[in-house]
């Protein structure tokens, strides 16, 4: 189940503060009052969490550079230092 967030519309409230995180399922509707003190509150959409992204996969050289030993498999219980 999602988490959402919901944020009083008479801010602070001296109950949730600035807002609270309330889950259900997405199918249910917003909620339209506070659990807590009853007052009507608004949610709030949030700010998606950017991830970084590799530019380039990294090659055998570049993992030499960076001081990693790499290794080529020979068979299913060798290895072979590259």
């Amino acid at each position: 189940m999602p988490v959402y967030r919901y944020a009083p519309v008479k801010c602070p409230c001296k109950l949730c503060g600035e807002g609270f995180d309330h889950r259900h399922e997405a199918s249910e509707p917003a909620l339209s009052a506070c659990p807590t003190c009853g007052q009507t509150v608004n949610r709030v959409t949030v700010q998606a969490v950017n991830t970084p992204k590799l530019l380039a996969p990294l090659s055998i050289a570049k993992a030499k550079q960076a001081g990693f030993t790499v290794f080529k498999r020979i068979s299913d219980t060798e290895l072979e230092r590259q």
